[in-house]
């Protein structure tokens, strides 16, 4: 007489091991999702605020660029009115002062922009070599020309 013996083991009860371990799978899954989801809306608002700064920018700019020439004009003017004698020392040093500060703000809403423009492209994921570069012209050029 022959026999042969076949001995299997299954386990009919892991303790939940198994169930557990996909919950937990599960739970890191939506945990994932949930951060992709809060990145996604914090790199479209820093987009949309970039945006909104380039544009705010874009006019201030302008419109100081216009006030640093008219702080200009108002220096000559008042520069003349003091040979002619119309006009104080003081006067002078006014407009001086007041063109000093034109020249300040200018100088700080260009600062401004080209923040803003990096910002916009770090956020759209367009910030490279040439970006870099083009900035770097802009800030080598003469402030009065752009």
């Amino acid at each position: 007489s022959k026999s042969v013996g076949l001995q299997v083991s299954v386990p009919l009860f892991a303790g939940g091991g198994t169930q557990s371990r996909v919950r937990q799978q599960e739970y890191l899954w939506q945990a994932s999702r949930a951060r992709l989801e809060r990145t996604s809306r914090a790199t479209e608002r820093l987009a949309r605020d970039a945006y909104l700064g380039v544009q705010s920018e874009i006019s201030r700019v302008n419109a100081l660029r216009q006030a640093l020439e008219s702080a200009r004009t108002a220096l000559q003017a008042t520069e003349a009115g003091y040979e002619v004698g119309t006009r104080t020392a003081v006067d002078v040093l006014d407009s001086r002062r007041r063109l000093v500060q034109a020249e300040t703000d200018y100088s700080r809403s260009r600062y401004d922009y080209i923040l803003n423009v990096l910002q916009l492209q770090l956020a759209a994921g367009n910030l490279d070599r040439d970006t870099i570069e083009e900035v770097n012209a802009w800030l080598t050029a003469p402030a009065a020309t752009q």
